[in-house]
This record gives C-alpha cells, sequence and structure tokens, in this order.
C-alpha cells in the first residue's frame, strides 16, 4: 500500500530517491549544455561527455517500476513501465550497443537528451519539493505543461536513434532489427496513452483555465508519499 504519513523511512527515501534523480538528470543537462557550448555542432565528443551518467541515471528508474508494484506511489505500475522500459531500450539497446557517430554524435541524441533532461529536472524536482510538503505554483505549471512540447521531441529523437540503429543491428542478428522495428510501430499509440494520461492529470491539477487549483488537489487525502504521482 501506498505509504502513510507516519511512515518516516518510506517519506525519507522518496525524498532521497527524487532528489539524487534531480541532481543526476540534472548533472547530464548542464554536461550537455556546456559540451553545445565549447563544441558547437562538433557532436563527436558528446557521448564520452554524457553517456555513461545518462545510461546510469535512466536505469536508475528502473526503481519507479518497483515503486508502483509494492505501493510506495499510487501510480500505475504499465504506465511506469512503458516510460521506463522505452528508455532502457535507447540507452541500452542502442547508445551502449552501437558506438557509431550517426548514433552518438547526432541531432537525435541533442534533441532526447534535453526532451529527457529538461522534463525529469521538472518531475524529481517537484516530487522533492512535494514530499517535503513545499508548493512551488510555477514548478507545478511547467510539471504539466512542458509535456506539450518536450514529449513529442523526446519521441522524435527516440525514434531518430532507434532508425539509425537498424542497419548494425542486422548485423548483430536479423530478429533484433525486427524488435527494434516492432518496438518503433508500437510507439504511436503508445504515445498516445501517456499524452493523453497526462492531459488528463493537468486538468485535474491544474483546472481547465491552465492555471495552478488548490495545492489541496494534489494533497486531499493523500499523505507526502501518497501525492508523489508517477506517470
Amino acid at each position: 500500500m501506498a505509504a502513510t504519513k507516519g511512515n518516516g523511512v518510506v517519506e525519507s527515501y522518496l525524498v532521497a530517491y527524487n532528489a539524487a534523480s534531480f541532481v543526476g538528470w540534472g548533472y547530464v543537462l548542464v554536461q550537455t549544455v556546456l559540451y553545445l557550448l565549447d563544441h558547437g555542432t562538433d557532436l563527436s565528443g558528446l557521448f564520452d561527455r554524457i553517456g555513461y551518467p545518462l545510461i546510469c541515471v535512466q536505469t536508475g528508474a528502473v526503481l519507479e517500476v518497483v515503486h508502483s508494484l509494492v505501493g510506495l506511489v499510487r501510480s500505475g505500475v504499465l504506465t511506469a513501465l512503458m516510460q521506463v522500459y522505452s528508455r532502457l531500450l535507447l540507452v541500452w539497446g542502442t547508445l551502449y550497443m552501437f558506438d557509431y557517430p550517426e548514433i552518438r554524435a547526432s541531432l537525435a541524441l541533442v534533441l532526447m537528451v534535453f526532451a529527457w533532461s529538461i522534463t525529469e529536472c521538472v518531475r524529481y524536482s517537484h516530487y522533492t519539493l512535494s514530499l517535503l510538503d513545499i508548493e512551488v505554483p510555477a514548478l507545478l505549471y511547467l510539471r504539466y505543461t512542458l509535456f506539450y512540447v518536450l514529449y513529442p521531441a523526446g519521441v522524435t529523437g527516440e525514434l531518430l536513434e532507434m532508425w539509425a540503429a537498424l542497419p548494425h543491428a542486422s548485423t548483430i542478428h536479423p530478429l533484433l532489427k525486427t524488435f527494434f522495428i516492432v518496438n518503433m510501430v508500437n510507439y504511436p499509440p503508445v504515445l498516445y496513452k501517456l499524452y493523453t494520461h497526462m492531459i488528463r492529470q493537468r486538468r485535474k491539477i491544474l483546472g481547465g483555465a491552465g492555471k495552478p487549483a488548490n495545492a489541496s488537489a494534489e494533497k486531499v487525502g493523500a499523505s507526502p508519499a501518497a501525492k508523489k504521482k508517477k506517470l
């Protein structure tokens, strides 16, 4: 079941997890920006700068599925699994597996990393502060608004990365290429499910006018751990 208000150990763990995730994604974002400022359009060293931190921090998101399974957060296991699975496929199945410039030094990677890191910095900072009963209306608004742009941007980068990996996947095994294609075909319905889920959440949390509703909207009948809703 979801953590109760008296379960300080669980609350402390969730604060630590979300804060650490924010720091990790913040590091990836800052390093990406610094690299682009230093090297411009020369992306040949981008993966060396951010690749392994990106893989590590994204792999850590597997714990979000565990949190849903054991009831530490009130969020759907399927929704969390869909998000984590697709990203693990990208970081381990493409970036880690294939050392080619069209994958590790591409504009698609830049687009994907910016979309992911901005989304997660906002998301994890929002969750951390919510668990500490700190309300930041601007952050809440960004949490339920930026997805309009960042979700399609991230998916575009992800699909381009997988597309670039197809020729190399076939050299390992024909079924691996087929596996990538099947995942690419599944992207539209999965994006639709996640996108409409976020639209419903936005209406519920911010209200129809797009302004933050009463802060109690995320708190009524919920402990800090319970109000930490995962997508």
